[in-house]
């Protein structure tokens, strides 16, 4: 079958697969990394609530990681468990084999996926001339205890062998990963605890007034195409954008009904799956529709309800 190819041509605000800028708290996050990776730690966990922007801010940061002493960026490579994996040793090998891009040959044994792997990485370090190379792992709470061992072995083989760091960084969904947090702090897992889970780092989306305000003045001056194009308000809304009105104009409108809606849904964050999620139906569809000078709280509401976010309908607005 074959594959129909991305459409680049998709406006940013419907990009599911990205943000469609770099959030205050993707900037925290960025500088968190770059501290670990210069500190010369063995790795870190990084745990958020789900549909915060997690798996995506890997993406968004991965890339921009440097060194300070050289201002090298460092190279990195990304292992995702997916609920479909078997929760095996063999299978975290296959996985990290798949990395490579190598196809999956019969007969090959743990030791010659490893091999394969460890000259990879290898491959990759020397590419961006270095000997450090970052592993992030997305949805670690997929996996198991024993799974993460291999990759305590391989950052061993790297270190000791070659001279080469790998720093590793789990990230995970916090409520679901009390289990291995609890279970590592085992002494049967003394080890993988220091190598792995002293570093914490809490994931959140928009917390504040503040954070928001700048998310919405990102579509204000960000624009599509990025060189001449209309920035992501202007084009829709180019008669109101023009006449001086701006999507951070609502900031305290937009703030109020999210409050609302947080207290009942126990929110301890505004995630950026339901922040970008809300925009994008506020701003291609309300006030395309009615009029920037006719939004009200009810309005902002059926875009934060459009996002999924709104599960406790006693919070409703009227």
């Amino acid at each position: 079958m074959k594959m129909q190819a991305f459409n680049t041509n998709i406006h940013p605000i419907w990009d599911t697969m990205r943000f469609p800028f770099e959030t205050p708290a993707i900037s925290k996050l960025k500088s968190e990394i770059c501290l670990w990776a210069n500190s010369g730690i063995t790795g870190g966990v990084v745990l958020g609530d789900g549909r915060t922007g997690k798996s995506i801010s890997i993406g968004v940061i991965k890339e921009a990681i440097k060194l300070k002493t050289t201002n090298q960026t460092l190279p990195s490579i990304t292992y995702r468990a997916k609920k479909r994996d078997k929760r095996t040793i063999a299978q975290c090998y296959r996985n990290l084999y798949r990395i490579t891009g190598e196809k999956d040959k019969k007969g090959y044994s743990p030791e010659d996926m490893m091999d394969q792997i460890v000259c990879y990485i290898l491959d990759l370090a020397a590419l961006h001339s270095n000997r450090q190379v970052l592993l992030f792992v997305d949805e670690f709470q997929r996996m198991t205890l024993d799974q993460l061992i291999v990759f305590a072995e391989l950052q061993d083989e790297l270190l000791e062998d070659y001279k080469a760091l790998l720093n590793v960084f789990l990230f995970g969904n916090i409520d679901e990963s009390d289990h291995l947090l609890n279970q590592v702090k085992t002494s049967q897992y003394n080890f993988l605890h220091g190598r792995f889970f002293i570093q914490k780092y809490v994931f959140r989306g928009i917390t504040n007034k503040d954070e928001l305000s700048k998310c919405l003045r990102q579509y204000d001056t960000l624009r599509f195409p990025e060189i001449d194009g209309p920035t992501y308000t202007e084009h829709f809304l180019p008669e109101a954008f023009k006449n001086g009105w701006r999507l951070e104009n609502l900031t305290d409108l937009i703030w109020k009904t999210y409050l609302r809606v947080k207290k009942p849904e126990r929110r301890t964050s505004w995630g950026m799956k339901y922040f970008t999620g809300t925009i994008a139906p506020l701003l291609s569809g309300y006030l395309k529709r009615e009029g920037v000078n006719r939004v009200n709280e009810a309005m902002v509401y059926r875009a934060i309800q459009a996002s999924g976010l709104i599960t406790n309908e006693i919070n409703r607005v009227k």
